[in-house]
């Protein structure tokens, strides 16, 4: 079987050594260099710390609180990252970035079946060079991830319909379970629901029933039920109350947003993300998609694995415009089939590159980097937001990459025959631009609470408590490696109607399974009777509460320990050396 695959895509083995080799450099470089992004990375990976320290591998806690909001493995793999590497931010992003690495490999692959080897490492070039995939990369949350599945459940499924021999075809259709099963244990139905909707309108357009004959459901279903229903079945097990929160709560009402969720946008709202997270190849996405549909409208029989991709396109674009709750990272999962529709699209012409299309693209990129090197350079003096002073290097920075890059292209275009000059060019450019963003995201990133908390760490005893005042700081218990007391009104009547941390933590304390969480949840009340002990106490609050913490202090002294931008750190107790 591997004789046969080597005699048909000779190459193969190299390539894949070449492409992991290359983007694995890119995508670990810098992983670690700056702090935990706010409150995605700090809330998933204080989960998967609390499953390390308490032992549970089933139900996910978050600052003690059960938190079944998403699946299990997300949290398996970073709490093994952490096992074996500690908590830092380079293990801690180290599973998004294999998985960026590992859906880049999959397009190659698929592309290197359903089309040929250019394609292939044309799209797997243009997809790990994409802003947007790239950037979900390196942010550990599971959008990246669940993307990153479907698509491989997808890929192989198209992959397999390919295949003319029986043990590699059967390989590939049984893998498209398991991607698919992976994909449910990461985020739920959606890593059925897009497989099934796309692969189902596939077979009912080209009325090709009788493909189901060579799909193994049997042996498939069964893998794929091993996968997921163990936990599943565990968690409802130790939570009584978890199917009907997860799936009806979590699952249904969010897509149909009968209650109120945060990032309410209109109907329009993936166009720019799309073509700004794709940048620049998206110059080439309204020239490939007329491409590809019209050939497969003439004929869809014969280009099979181009509807396909547009269906893969168009049916999860759709879905997530439906909902009026939107977040940029859930789009993620038509990146792959775009980059291959792209790649395939200048694959047609890569010796074709005075064509009209072809200059039209090309004028439109350099259109692009033009533009941005001015818009970077007299952004900041516009004043239309608050640019951090450290950032103002990296925007001259990008300004210089894109002005270079615009007479460079100008140059290759002009005495380029084939498309490999520029592709290289456009390349090479957003591999230094996404390189530079990543070493200066810790000038980016000013909600990290990481140097107010390091700074505590340092001279915490062991009996010390810290409390946060109206706030959750999402990375703070992961930081110092412990829980923390949180004071809000737990008791309001419209905890429900309000998107954010307090609902997260409120639907937890409605679990049985749930510790007693009387202790680090607590009113006002109990915070000012815990401020009036003996026993030293920290507390971080926003300035913009501190007016308001200091008329309630009045009979209660406070002395300033430190602060980090607009948090303050204050104790009941003079401070210590520190």
């Amino acid at each position: 079987m591997l004789s046969n695959f080597r005699t048909r895509h000779p190459h193969w083995l190299s390539d894949l050594f070449f492409l992991t080799l290359t983007l694995g450099v890119f995508y670990l470089a810098w992983l670690g260099s700056y702090p935990l992004f706010t409150p995605d990375e700090g809330r998933y990976s204080e989960v998967a710390r609390e499953m390390l320290v308490l032992h549970d591998y089933i139900t996910p806690r978050l600052n003690g609180i059960v938190f079944l909001d998403k699946p299990i493995l997300y949290y398996w793999l970073q709490a093994s990252a952490m096992k074996l590497f500690g908590i830092n931010e380079w293990a801690l992003r180290l599973w998004p970035a294999l998985f960026g690495l590992i859906g880049c490999l999959a397009t190659y692959l698929a592309g290197r079946i359903i089309f040929n080897r250019r394609t292939a490492i044309l799209s797997t070039i243009i997809l790990a060079t994409s802003p947007l995939y790239f950037g979900a990369s390196h942010y550990a949350n599971l959008d990246l991830e669940v993307a990153v599945l479907i698509s491989c459940t997808l890929l192989c499924f198209i992959t397999a319909t390919q295949l003319t021999h029986f043990t590699q075809q059967r390989l590939c259709y049984l893998a498209s379970f398991l991607f698919a099963g992976l994909a449910v244990l990461t985020k739920g139905l959606i890593g059925l629901a897009f497989p099934a909707m796309i692969i189902g309108s596939w077979i009912v357009l080209l009325w090709q029933w009788r493909l189901l004959k060579s799909i193994p459901f049997v042996s498939g279903t069964l893998l794929f039920m091993a996968v997921v229903l163990p936990w599943y079945l565990l968690a409802q097990q130790a939570n009584p109350e978890f199917f009907h929160f997860f799936f009806v709560t979590q699952q249904f009402t969010r897509f149909l947003s009968a209650a109120d969720f945060n990032n309410k946008t209109s109907f329009w709202f993936y166009f720019p993300i799309v073509i700004a997270g794709f940048l620049p190849w998206s110059a080439f996405i309204i020239q490939a998609l007329s491409q590809h549909v019209m050939s497969t409208f003439k004929n869809r029989k014969t280009h099979q694995v181009e509807l396909f991709i547009l269906l893969w396109l168009g049916l999860i674009f759709t879905f997530f415009s439906i909902p009026r709750s939107k977040t940029i990272g859930y789009i993620l999962p038509i990146f792959p089939a775009l980059a291959l529709l792209v790649g395939h699209y200048l694959n047609l012409y890569w010796d074709h590159a005075k064509q009209n299309s072809m200059r039209y693209g090309m004028a439109l990129v350099m259109t692009i980097t033009f533009c941005a090197a001015i818009l970077l350079l007299i952004f900041p003096r516009l004043h239309l937001l608050e640019i951090p002073s450290q950032f103002q290097f990296y925007l001259s920075a990008f300004s210089i990459t894109f002005s270079l890059a615009t007479v460079i292209l100008y140059l290759t275009a002009q005495r380029s025959v084939t498309l490999l000059p520029t592709l290289l060019c456009i390349a090479l450019v957003n591999v230094v631009f996404l390189l530079t963003l990543v070493s200066s995201a810790s000038t980016l990133n000013e909600n990290t609470i990481k140097p107010l908390a390091l700074e505590l760490k340092s001279i915490l005893q062991p009996n010390d408590e810290i409390i946060t005042y109206y706030k959750y700081y999402q990375d703070l218990p992961l930081y110092l490696e412990k829980r923390i007391a949180i004071t809000a009104d737990w008791a309001a009547n419209d905890i429900a109607n309000n998107d954010n941390w307090v609902r997260e933590l409120w639907y937890g304390m409605n679990f049985r399974s749930s510790l007693d969480s009387s202790k680090w949840l607590i009113n006002e009340d109990i915070f000012w009777q815990r401020w009036s002990q003996k026993k030293r106490v920290y507390v971080l609050l926003n300035k913009n509460y501190f007016d308001d913490f200091q008329r309630k202090a009045q009979r209660h002294r406070y002395y300033q320990i430190s602060q980090w931008r607009n948090t303050l750190l204050l104790s009941n107790r003079p401070a210590k050396t520190l």
